[in-house]
């Protein structure tokens, strides 16, 4: 054989790493392997990837419970020849499965093509990851297969430890507050300056630093009149900061939809990251209606309860109704509901509403309870309890204020009252004639005479 071939075979023979080295509880250092003077493929770095065999993955984050996710282990051959047919079986931790085998499986995942000297290749593996794993450091057992180029025979197999982080996600949202109720508020009033509360939440796995939120309106309509910009130190995992300022909106987008934009700029893992959010709102018109004026009138003889609504808001109240709803003592059945309409804003809307008072109801002050319902823009109905007091006095019937008036013209009058007053008055009309008659005879037999004599004359007949 010849010298030089079994110099190099000796040589190989004494700087391979028996795999016993590699099955103790720890793998051997990058420095170890170096000052061995390994030959072979070896442990470089490792992390989680959004792709999968080399392609368009970026480093990402993940956190217990994640599920499917893909661990990158990078090698590099240190190897005096080029490798090819590159195995790797990763047996993992508590907390770990290999996607879609049994547990206890190994991760399985190759390298087809040539590792050359020096350089470095990745292989990908699917975990999932359970929610029994810890944000925490691990430690999975590697295995590589491998073939010198233009090697025959049985591959090569090295193994080693591959240690990889669960750091854990942050994962940031941001969303309107709820109110007392519970509920998000999805809207805002127009024409008047309106609280605005939001919060920025870290919904992941792992603490957030350093984080600044901005909310910015892109809309002249909508005004940022309070703070925009809030620093925070911190915001541990599934917990949330509130936030608050005010905003004004002008008549002119009421019935429209607006936008707020929030910026939240962050540390995590040690990285900074930049997110956007788009908060949507309603710009809703505000109803406010006052009811006033309200008493018990006769209209035609027949009692109703009247009143009037103003609406002081900025839109229009749609499908206006009102009822009574309580009227203790002095109604004796509570009558239906009455529809009265669109309530426009700044215009008083009358209402007038028949009811059957109680017969045993006298003069005095007595309660009224009154429903108003309507519906806003968005045809959600709201309703408002009016209760006040009204003053109530009985009304005669229209017969009995006409009664007296018809007596003389009925002819009701006492028998010798009435002949008395007949007589009184033929004797007067009488008289009148004589004197009329008197008065012509008078001028046509003395046509001289000037009007003053004759009337002297006559009234001294009269006195006579």
């Amino acid at each position: 054989m010849n010298i030089t071939i079994i110099i190099f075979v000796l040589v190989s023979s004494m700087l391979l790493i028996p795999v016993g080295v590699y099955a103790q509880e720890r793998g051997p250092t990058k420095e170890e392997i170096i000052a061995t003077n390994y030959s072979g493929p070896i442990y470089l770095d490792s992390y989680w990837t959004s792709g999968s065999s080399g392609q368009n993955g970026t480093e990402v984050d993940v956190g217990p419970g994640d599920g499917a996710s893909t661990l990158a282990v990078v090698l590099i051959n240190r190897g005096p020849s080029d490798i090819s047919g590159i195995t790797g079986r990763l047996t993992l931790p508590e907390g770990f499965k290999a996607t879609g085998k049994a547990a206890g499986a190994p991760a399985v995942a190759t390298f087809n093509q040539v590792a050359a000297v020096g350089t470095t290749f990745t292989l990908f593996f699917d975990v999932d990851v359970l929610d029994s794993a810890n944000v925490s450091e691990y430690t999975a057992r590697l295995s590589v297969d491998y073939s010198k180029y233009f090697e025959t025979g049985t591959p090569r197999n090295t193994v080693m430890d591959a240690p990889f982080r669960i750091t854990g996600e942050a994962i940031v949202a941001v969303s309107r507050t709820p109110a007392s109720d519970g509920k998000a508020s999805s809207q805002i009033a127009a024409g008047k300056i309106e609280d605005y509360a939001f919060k920025v939440s870290n919904e992941g796995t792992t603490p957030i630093t350093n984080v600044v939120v901005t909310i910015a309106s892109p809309s002249e309509s909508l005004k940022i009149l309070g703070d925009s910009k809030w620093t925070i130190q911190r915001i541990e995992e599934d917990s949330q900061v509130d936030l608050a300022t005010k905003v004004f909106a002008a008549n002119s987008l009421i019935g429209d939809p607006a936008a707020l934009d929030v910026t939240v700029e962050y540390s995590s893992n040690g990285e900074s990251s930049t997110e956007s959010f788009v908060l949507g709102t309603y710009v809703a018109g505000e109803i406010s209606i006052r009811a006033y004026d309200i008493a018990i009138e006769y209209i035609g003889g027949a009692p109703n309860i009247v009143g009037s609504l103003l609406n002081e808001g900025n839109t229009v109240a749609l499908f206006t109704t009102i009822e009574v709803t309580g009227a203790e003592n002095l109604v004796s059945n509570l009558p239906p509901q009455q529809y009265i309409g669109d309530l426009e804003e700044n215009s008083p809307l009358p209402f007038s509403i028949p009811v059957k008072v109680d017969t045993t109801a006298g003069a005095g002050t007595y309660p009224v309870s009154l429903k108003v319902s309507y519906k806003d823009d968005l045809r959600e109905i709201h309703t408002l309890d009016i209760d006040s007091k009204v003053q109530f006095a009985p009304e005669k019937p229209a017969g009995e204020s006409t009664q007296n008036s018809g007596i003389m013209s009925a002819g009701l009058l006492p028998v010798g009252i009435g002949a008395a007053i007949a007589a009184a008055i033929g004797a007067a009309v009488a008289l009148r004639r004589r004197k009329k008659t008197a008065l012509k005879r008078t001028f046509q037999a003395g046509k001289d005479d000037d009007i003053e004599s004759v009337l002297d004359s006559h009234n001294k007949q009269d006195r006579k």
